[in-house]
């Protein structure tokens, strides 16, 4: 198990009881036994496989747990996810953690199955962005990955994203024709590093000179903005790949297909989620 799940997973539960559970330590014998069972109450993609394992590897390893799903299996109301056998006082210890973390990752998870559903196009990829949860980020775009989608750009270290802003600074002090030379002398110092420009209008993109980026993003573009800027890109015969972003939803999504487009990016795959119903219940 990674070292930085486990701290993760120890902080919630340090959170969670800083001197241990006392309504269980009241309630339930030290030493009993039983039998839990996590069911799904609704229809979705489940997540959470090292979750589970990895808080009851910090709570007691000696607990017996049987997966009946794995991470991105799909679940319907009533099915069994997960069958825990230890320590009654253990299993309530894990449950509200557990419980709340494999939900958040299926909700991620069964959304962005839906946005890729919604799509339906193999050719273009559904990305995740950086609206994650502090901290668990790296959950979270494991769980878009069990739903079918891609991740972009894990941090500011490892891509060039030059944004609005970005682009604003640079251009208070210099010429957006020097932006190649940029570009040039990045791929230079880094040539693993991907350089992806974020263009807010027509205008920029007929003015830029983009043939040293490796994505161009068409950033809140109507459809028939979406439309000309693949044309312009075409006719300047960029290799960049093509991404959209901005306002994609689930009902629109699937009129991006056919527009010559390469990827999607969608940030409510993990910042507006609605998590997946997963009950818990300790057999008498």
């Amino acid at each position: 198990m990674e070292d930085s799940l486990l701290f993760l997973l120890q902080a919630a539960l340090d959170e969670d009881m800083p001197n241990g559970d006392i309504t269980s330590e009241l309630m339930v014998p030290e030493n009993l036994t039983q039998i839990a069972r996590i069911t799904s109450k609704a229809s979705g993609i489940f997540y959470g496989t090292e979750i589970i394992s990895g808080i009851f590897d910090l709570l007691d390893s000696n607990t017996q747990i049987v997966f009946h799903h794995q991470n991105g299996d799909r679940v319907t109301k009533g099915d069994e996810v997960v069958t825990i056998t230890g320590k009654s006082r253990v299993i309530l210890k894990a449950e509200r953690v557990m419980l709340n973390l494999i939900q958040r990752l299926s909700g991620i998870a069964t959304r962005t199955s839906q946005f890729v559903t919604a799509l339906d196009d193999a050719t273009i990829q559904v990305l995740d962005t950086r609206k994650t949860t502090p901290l668990f980020r790296f959950l979270e775009r494991r769980a878009v990955v069990a739903g079918g989608g891609t991740n972009h750009r894990l941090n500011l270290s490892d891509m060039v994203l030059i944004k609005e802003n970005h682009l604003a600074a640079f251009l208070a002090t210099s010429r957006d024709d020097l932006l190649p030379d940029l570009f040039d002398q990045m791929h230079t110092k880094s040539p693993d590093i991907k350089i992806e420009i974020e263009i807010e209008s027509l205008e920029q993109l007929r003015t830029f000179d983009l043939s040293k980026v490796d994505i161009i993003m068409f950033d809140n573009f109507s459809l028939e903005m979406i439309r000309d800027g693949v044309r312009i890109c075409r006719e300047k015969s960029y290799t960049a790949k093509l991404e959209v972003s901005g306002n994609v939803t689930l009902a629109s999504i699937g009129q991006y297909k056919g527009l010559g487009i390469d990827r999607i990016s969608v940030g409510s795959l993990t910042h507006t989620v609605e998590a997946l119903d997963l009950s818990l219940r300790i057999e008498n």
